[in-house]
């Protein structure tokens, strides 16, 4: 078998990185082993990541790929939806840029508008990860504060965490 005389390193990194997917190799379930967690924080689904973002992340990547090495049941959770509150000034913003004040549409509205930024730009950020062979377990990805989850008895649990917490809307005072 002859050695190529330069590395491709596309064509070596992608074989590898889609057998480890296709084989579940990132994927984590519960079991004996001692586990060892890192979930990604927001950004949410507000566009692309910056170089801030990819220290962190592949901070976390190494980190998570050390504990595999060491024997860890380890499970790196992409959060891509952290109650979508960057997701919101984004959404509110591109209304603005089209003339639509937020106050002056329904949450049905608004929830359409906000979907269609999701559908646009939610798999951006989690491709990113991909595309730079990260190795998060994409199969643990959660959207905490969908509808179904977030019912009125869990929203109000959510408000109440701590009186000394609160979810303002910086933009329009309201929660």
């Amino acid at each position: 078998m002859a050695i190529a005389a330069k590395y491709n390193a596309k064509e070596i990194e992608d074989k590898w990185y889609d057998y480890w997917m296709q084989n579940n190799y990132f994927h984590s379930e519960v079991n004996e082993k001692e586990p060892y967690t890192i979930v990604i924080p927001p950004p949410n689904v507000t566009g692309v990541l910056h170089m801030g973002h990819m220290l962190n992340n592949t901070i976390q990547d190494v980190l998570i790929r050390r504990a595999r090495l060491q024997g860890f049941n380890a499970c790196w959770v992409p959060g891509t939806d952290h109650a979508s509150i960057a997701t919101e000034a984004k959404v509110v913003a591109k209304l603005k840029a089209e003339g639509i004040d937020k106050n002056t549409i329904t949450r049905e509205e608004f929830m359409k508008h906000a979907w269609e930024w999701t559908e646009n730009y939610g798999g951006v950020i989690l491709n990113q990860l991909k595309n730079i062979k990260s190795a998060p377990c994409f199969n643990a990805e959660h959207n905490y504060f969908n509808d179904e989850f977030f019912n009125d008895k869990n929203k109000q649990d959510f408000l109440n965490w701590d009186n000394k917490q609160s979810n303002l809307d910086a933009l329009d005072n309201s929660i």
